[in-house]
């Protein structure tokens, strides 16, 4: 349901998006079936800035580094994304606690932590607790851009025009 919010959202304020579909193997055809891995999750467009996106949502307050919850090729193609002219990308992570608080993390700064974190190097500027093994909600506030959100009735709007104003004047050409 948060990439379905996120999708109304950016229609709602006029921005392209493009969600990629990922492929449903059945079970037991999962070892005799080879299909490419996506990716990211999705495409915002607005002019001049593609900011490709791969979407993080938790009842807990982190995210595991872990390869179940995020992707070597993920975070390879995000990185890859960012050598381009023009593209901004990076992880939304969403937490579903009091609030539903939701940053956006450019891939660089995730990389930098997941660095500093999982080598457990002691110099650091981090104010919030560092985790070998994950991202916490407080080095997102730290380290991203919060996509501000409201709740509707009973689903959430984000103010995703807001964000990549945010997200143009940090990462974009100057």
């Amino acid at each position: 349901m948060f990439e379905e919010d996120v999708e109304q959202s950016c229609k709602d304020q006029k921005l392209f998006y493009y969600r990629i579909k990922d492929t449903f193997i059945p079970p037991d055809l999962r070892t005799r079936v080879r299909v490419t891995k996506n990716k990211y999750d999705s495409f915002i467009y607005r002019k001049p800035n593609l900011f490709p996106i791969e979407f993080k949502s938790t009842k807990d307050k982190k995210f595991s580094f872990s390869e179940s919850i995020i992707k070597q090729h993920q975070i390879d193609s995000l990185q890859e994304a960012v050598t381009y002219d023009g593209l901004i990308a990076g992880f939304i992570f969403n937490f579903r606690v009091e609030g539903n608080p939701t940053y956006f993390v450019h891939i660089d700064d995730f990389l930098k932590y997941k660095h500093i974190a999982e080598n457990q190097i002691k110099e650091h500027t981090y104010k919030a607790k560092v985790n070998k093994a994950s991202i916490s909600l407080d080095i997102c506030k730290e380290i991203g851009i919060e996509v501000s959100n409201a709740k509707k009735k009973v689903r959430y709007r984000y103010y995703i025009n807001k964000l990549v104003d945010e997200l143009i004047k940090r990462y974009g050409e100057s």
